[in-house]
């Protein structure tokens, strides 16, 4: 039987795009169903107050502007232009599809971002 070979996502991602590929932490300013009293107002054991996104750039900027912020961050200590665009505060899935849609898309949009993290 001939199997491909197992790869972690850092080497699939250097196969792919020969080089490492950098996570952007970001905010889509969603909040979640076990915080705004749908299901409970005290969130999830493994939730901080940030809802997760403790390293997540604030939600008062664009998509694009947390992008751009967190790649200029990261362009001062490593090298490479590949990026996943990192939806990590609260439950970035806890929105309307058009809106969801919106911020998945604008992500995908900027310079370098090879994928999203959900």
């Amino acid at each position: 039987m001939n199997q491909e070979p197992f790869y972690s996502i850092n080497q699939y991602n250097r196969k792919v795009y020969g080089e490492k590929v950098y996570k952007i932490s970001l905010n889509g300013g969603m909040t979640c169903p076990n915080r705004d009293g749908t299901l409970g107002t005290k969130g999830c054991i493994f939730c901080s107050k940030g809802g997760s996104g403790d390293f997540a750039a604030s939600a008062v900027l664009s998509i694009s502007e947390q992008i751009e912020e967190a790649i200029e961050r990261i362009s001062r200590k490593y090298t490479g232009n590949s990026y996943i665009a990192y939806f990590q505060a609260f439950t970035n899935t806890y929105a309307p599809i058009a809106q969801l849609r919106r911020k998945y898309e604008e992500a995908l949009s900027c310079d370098g971002v090879e994928g999203i993290s959900i």
